[in-house]
């Protein structure tokens, strides 16, 4: 008989999907207090990994962002180059306050 193991969730998961672990709350951290509340103010990933030396490859950083995305808590603001760009939602700064 295999034994019953609990799943524990990773980090404070919402609803949607969405879990804001450490670097969820930094990213949303970063969009907030660097005004990044709309498509035109919007930062590039690797804007939001040197703000505040999060410590995180791009890569990183990209995949949660992209999964914020889906959740609601950023939105895509306008391309700068090639480089996708993301703003915090009201969702976001909600999820933020919750925090």
């Amino acid at each position: 008989m295999v034994p019953f193991i609990a799943r524990i969730p990773h980090g404070n998961q919402r609803k949607d999907g969405g879990a804001l672990n450490r670097l969820g709350f930094l990213i949303l951290s970063v969009l907030s207090k660097s005004g990044a509340v709309d498509r035109k103010s919007a930062m590039t990933v690797r804007e939001i990994a040197e703000a505040e030396d999060l410590g995180y490859k791009d890569n990183t950083v990209y995949k949660k962002a992209t999964e914020f995305e889906t959740a609601g808590y950023v939105a895509a603001g306008y391309k700068d180059g090639k480089a996708k760009t993301f703003y915090i939602t009201d969702a976001g700064r909600c999820a933020l306050d919750q925090s």
